[in-house]
């Protein structure tokens, strides 16, 4: 069998497993970015930005590694995740453990240098971001009274942003490359969860800021962002990187449910007409790949991601509301703004690699960032308060596939709310931990 009809067969196989994966796949992700693309990045603590050297990579983390690719290669990596998580309000005897069922989610690119040309275009499906919280607890008293609970419900969360992208690396010289990708993002949008109206508008300060509903939002929508990067080669066991990924708004459209019952004292269930907009963080990543020794590289990455600027506030747009009675005082349009008040952080990786034989790799590496959640807005389905990272991996090479392992441990990670910013003080006086196990199984072939 020629090696084209081998690719061709291999290559749908792997297509058709990863449509399979994605069809019913959730995950809980540490923040909204992960911590590399790829297994051997993920098992490297995600210091991946002065390396890139397969198409999953640089699509995902530095567009300029397709520049130094010099044979066709498709990636197809797997994720799959155990969270582990704890909430606890003692005044209001609201406790609860994370949902702890494994889950997965795929990720594949495709890497095509041109013959007799320094381009390469590479093509990927890969999540860009995600943030997935799935709970159930007895709900804390609060509302306009105070003392408004609906009793034990399902608390879910999930903000999730799908890429899938065309991109282009350039070898300018043997030393440097610089790439280019664009990325079509699909966003969706569910929270399912007593809610409690924050900033009613209009009018500027509505009367029922603070009453509680249950609520099912459920928006999606699409957008798009670029990353643009730059590898330099100075010495032949020695790169530098470094990546920029834009900013972007996706206008998401849906339908919001519910029916504030124990809020009025009466059955109003209610439709409405929804729209979210959702602004994900532009980020800056800058990093090192030593090889100082012919069997160990150590790679080192600094990562700047711009929550301040993105996650602010959520704006939630409500129109044309089917209940007559709860269009007399809230009117059938109206918007309300969730507080969120994230802050920029800076993320601190390294990874070490070292080559038992020619083809068998071990890896190693720690990740660092402060949670970008402020106490003031925490709550169980925001909690993407993970810090510390360890990782570990193995690589295999054999003739033209290369088969990577990894695992990652998010250690646990607590936050303590006093009084909380949001209305109401549903979540002051609480405690939320989260810790999550990561494995990760990428299969690359070289046609």
């Amino acid at each position: 069998m020629s090696y084209r009809r081998q690719a061709n067969r291999i290559l749908t196989w792997m297509v058709a497993t990863s449509l399979l994966l994605s069809a019913g796949s959730r995950l809980l992700a540490n923040g909204i970015y992960g911590n590399g693309t790829g297994a051997r990045s993920m098992s490297m603590g995600g210091t991946d930005v002065a390396w890139a050297e397969s198409p999953l990579e640089a699509m995902g983390d530095n567009p300029a590694g397709l520049g130094f690719l010099t044979t066709r290669e498709f990636d197809l990596g797997g994720v799959v995740v155990v969270p582990e998580g704890h909430f606890s309000k003692p005044s209001s005897s609201s406790s609860s453990d994370l949902n702890d069922s494994p889950e997965g989610l795929p990720e594949a690119a495709l890497g095509v240098p041109l013959e007799q040309s320094p381009i390469t275009f590479g093509l990927s499906f890969i999540p860009d971001s995600m943030l997935l919280a799935d709970w159930n607890y007895l709900d804390p008293p609060g509302g306009l009274s105070g003392t408004t609970s609906y009793g034990q419900q399902t608390d879910k969360s999930e903000i999730i942003a799908l890429r899938t992208a065309l991109g282009m690396g350039v070898r300018v010289t043997d030393k440097l490359s610089l790439g280019l990708n664009l990325g079509l993002i699909y966003n969706q949008n569910e929270l399912v969860t007593p809610y409690v109206f924050q900033n009613l508008q209009p009018p500027a300060d509505a009367p029922f800021n603070g009453a509680k509903t249950l609520l099912n939002l459920d928006t999606s929508g699409f957008g798009w962002n670029a990353q643009i990067g730059l590898l330099y080669r100075p010495l032949t066991n020695l790169q530098f990187g470094i990546s920029y990924k834009s900013q972007y708004t996706v206008h998401s459209t849906g339908d919001a449910t519910g029916n504030p019952s124990a809020e009025l004292g009466l059955s109003l269930p209610f439709h409405y007409d929804a729209e979210v907009d959702n602004t994900f963080p532009q980020e800056v990543s800058v990093g090192a790949s030593w090889k100082f020794h012919p069997q160990w590289r150590l790679a080192a990455q600094v990562d700047w991601i711009d929550w301040a600027d993105a996650f602010d506030t959520l704006p939630v747009i409500l129109k044309n509301g089917s209940n007559p009675t709860l269009n007399s005082a809230l009117g059938s349009n109206f918007q309300d703004s969730i507080p969120l008040n994230w802050k920029s952080e800076f993320v601190y990786r390294v990874g070490l690699e070292y080559a038992m034989t020619q083809n068998l790799y071990l890896r190693a590496g720690y990740s660092y960032g402060h949670s970008p959640v402020p106490d003031s807005t925490l709550t169980p389905m925001t909690a993407a308060i993970m810090e510390h990272t360890v990782t570990a991996g193995m690589g295999y090479h054999w003739r033209n596939w290369q088969f990577d392992l990894a695992y990652q441990y998010d250690l646990p990670a607590t936050q303590n709310v006093g009084t909380s910013g949001l209305r109401s003080g549903e979540y002051s006086n609480s405690s939320t931990e989260v810790s999550l196990h990561w494995i990760a199984l990428t299969t690359s072939f070289r046609f």
